[in-house]
């Protein structure tokens, strides 16, 4: 119990030591991680500004060089005509030059006039004037000013950023405005490719909902991160890094950009680190700047160390100082528990110790027990003390050769008590040595089986009792087995009895019939003809159930372990009929014991019983489903029709002898009273009922050996 607490008390050293040093090593961690994603974030915060630069270099030099040099687009556009043939002769002017400027990001050329209103937009085939109210707003402000404008937009097909500048006659008036359309996706791309950034654009619903065209409002998708925003589906994304976000960050995420934040989040993803920057364009856009960062790797695995370091430290330091304690507190209690233990051995342990001639020098308080000797009574008697006199002088000799050799004995000796009662024990006796290693005595470790010896005395005896009882039982056993043969057998002659009448009486009243036309004279060969193949019929019927009776109790090799699946299968394949769907399915695997022929007769019974019911009822999409299963520890076969059923009043007697409800009788099949015993000889069973739109036949089979049970003679 002590040792437990001092466990605790270096374990509760070892934790506050440890986390100390873990917790001063973490807040160190995060202000280098925080001064490093502080560079980071002061890096990306020039993407947007050198995307805007870019944008204004390449405009500034396309508007000079081919739009102000443009006489003939000037023109135009100082004197317009109408508004499709104003957008007809500007195509004209770009339309071999348009696949150039993408070569340089440029995703649209277009020119408004200066009240907001279209004259050619370079994504049209033909002339649109559709133009959402807020760029016709900026567009009208942006005629006002000399200087251009560069601003971050949303249109049909994507996010961009446009650069707008208003174009002036001779006069120094305004007479247009020029837009070109970066397209900020490839913009993005390259910015992946030549500064390791990836580069990602969020634009929200609603925002997106009132400035883009429904029509391509398809064009973009909910992003994972925030389903509120929305990103341009686009083949330049590569969306696997925030794809892999963890779920705590995504929260995090989130709730900053409802609360319109610039920040910055740093995560791991296999192995690498990487900081993303979200800056707030607009109040409706955000800028997603990611970076692989070496550096944060760099502290997180030199952090990583410390922290295993430190706790190793802790660990061998606090392990030093609890084995300093521990070995004290075991040498203190060494003592006790050895005295224990040899209290413990002297109290419940048979222990005899002699020297070298045979005399005892110690006894445990088990061998006094045992003995009836008190400890002052043994000690310096000889060991021979407890010898009984049944034991053979030459047993004694063959211990005491084997021990002179230092081997050790091992075997049960009869001993004798001072009360002169006889006891068993079982032990060994094996030399003892001094620190010299000269042998100085034995000692002997017994135990007492004298109980041992009388419970197998008396097992004995139960033993003979026991196969005695064992014989009357199975005699009775069979006795009651070969009664209960007679009872099958009988109720299976009552019920082939009554199949046998039918054909019986139809020979009767057939020959009967017969015997009138003789007396009367009027049979022709036609009659005698039909009167031979009615009377075939009925015989081979009759021959059919005698054939049936004969296989029921049959004792030869047939009656073996068969699959289930594959009797039901011949069966089926044995039906003449092809109008009618029948299905099987189930596990091919299971196996039962008995004649296969007999479960094929119950099953062809079934299903031509199921037959009937489809010709009476004139149903033609007649479909039986059998399926074949284990429950439990047998095999349950169902066979379902879609018949309509078994009326309710009859379905309680459909296993009765006698029983039909068919219009004529037929030989076709088995009787269900018949299929009954059938199924109650292979210790099973089968029952009935109506489910759905038809009749479900249950038939339940063992899967265990019936002959495995039958105690062996």
């Amino acid at each position: 119990m002590k040792s437990n607490r001092l466990v605790f008390r270096y374990s509760l050293l070892f934790l506050f030591l440890s986390t100390f040093l873990i917790l001063a090593l973490l807040f160190n961690k995060n202000e280098e991680i925080e001064l490093q994603k502080n560079e980071v974030k002061e890096k990306n915060s020039k993407v947007l500004s050198l995307y805007k630069k870019e944008t204004l270099e390449i405009s500034e030099l396309f508007f000079f060089n081919y739009v102000l040099k443009n006489e003939k687009l000037l023109a135009i556009l100082e004197k317009p005509k109408k508004d499709e043939q104003n957008f007809k002769e500007i195509e004209k002017i770009y339309e071999e030059k348009l696949s150039f400027f993408r070569k340089h990001n440029i995703k649209e050329i277009n020119f408004y006039s200066i009240l907001g209103k279209p004259i050619y937009k370079s994504s049209f085939n033909s002339y649109d004037e559709s133009l959402n109210e807020e760029h016709k707003t900026l567009i009208t402000k942006v005629a006002k000013k000399f200087n251009p404008k560069v601003i971050f937009a949303i249109n049909d097909t994507s996010a961009s950023l446009n650069y707008l500048k208003p174009i002036f006659n001779k006069d120094l008036k305004a007479v247009a405005v020029f837009e070109i359309v970066m397209d900020l996706p490839r913009l993005s791309h390259n910015s992946f490719i030549e500064k390791g950034l990836n580069v990602e654009f969020m634009i929200e619903r609603s925002s997106l909902k009132s400035n883009v065209n429904q029509n391509y409002f398809k064009n973009y998708l909910a992003h994972h991160i925030n389903p509120n925003f929305m990103y341009v589906q686009s083949f330049y994304k590569n969306r696997f890094l925030t794809n892999n976000l963890p779920l705590e960050l995504l929260s995090e995420i989130k709730t900053k950009m409802k609360n319109k934040q610039n920040f910055v989040v740093d995560y791991r993803i296999k192995e690498k680190c990487f900081i993303t920057s979200f800056y707030e364009i607009n109040n409706s856009s955000y800028m997603m700047l990611t970076v692989e960062c070496e550096e944060y790797n760099q502290i997180v695995e030199r952090y990583n160390i410390y922290i295993y370091t430190s706790v190793l430290i802790s660990f061998i330091i606090v392990l030093l100082l609890f084995l300093i304690n521990l070995y004290y507190y075991k040498y203190k209690i060494t003592k006790s528990k050895l005295n224990n233990i040899s209290k413990s051995i002297d109290k419940y342990v048979i222990v005899a110790e002699t020297n070298l001639k045979g005399k005892i020098t110690y006894v445990s308080q088990a061998f006094c027990n045992v003995s009836g000797y008190k400890k002052d009574e043994l000690i310096g008697k000889p060991i021979n003390v407890v010898r009984h006199p049944d034991i053979s002088k030459k047993f004694y000799e063959n211990m005491w050769e084997k021990l002179s050799t230092n081997e050790v004995w091992e075997g049960e000796i009869k001993n004798i008590d001072k009360n002169g009662n006889s006891y068993w024990v079982r032990g060994n006796i094996l030399p003892i040595f001094d620190i010299n290693n000269k042998k100085i005595g034995y000692r002997s470790i017994r135990v007492n089986i004298s109980d041992e010896k009388q419970l197998l005395k008396v097992n004995s005896l139960l033993k003979r009792d026991l196969f005695l009882k064992l014989n009357e039982i199975k005699t009775r056993d069979k006795m009651k087995i070969d009664q209960s043969k007679i009872v099958l057998m009988g109720q299976i002659l009552d019920a082939f009895s009554n199949e046998w009448k039918k054909p019986i009486s139809n020979l009767s009243s057939k020959i009967l019939a017969f015997e009138n036309s003789v007396n009367k004279n009027t049979y022709d060969k036609n009659y005698l003809t039909n009167l031979s193949k009615e009377l075939s019929i009925e015989l081979k019927i009759l021959s059919m159930h005698l054939n049936e009776f004969k296989t029921l109790f049959s004792q030869n090799s047939n009656e073996d372990k068969y699959s289930v699946f594959n009797a039901i299968k011949t069966a089926i394949a044995s039906v003449p009929q092809k109008d009618i769907k029948i299905e099987l399915s189930g596990d091919e695997n299971l196996e039962t014991f008995g004649v296969s022929y007999d479960l094929r007769k119950i099953i062809l019974g079934i299903v031509y019983n199921s037959f009937e019911e489809f010709r009476k009822k004139r149903i033609t999409s007649g479909k039986i489903t059998i399926s074949v299963n284990r429950t439990n520890e047998n095999i349950l076969i169902k066979c379902k029709d879609n018949a309509g059923g078994i009326p309710q009043e009859f379905i309680s007697k459909i296993f009765e002898t006698g029983f039909s409800t068919k219009e004529n009788l037929s030989s076709r099949g088995l009787p269900l009273h018949i299929a009954k015993l059938i199924v109650k000889k292979l210790d099973g069973d089968i029952w009935a009922k109506n489910e759905d739109d038809g009749c479900c036949f249950y038939i339940k089979l063992i899967t265990r050996d019936r002959r495995e049970s039958k105690r062996v003679q």
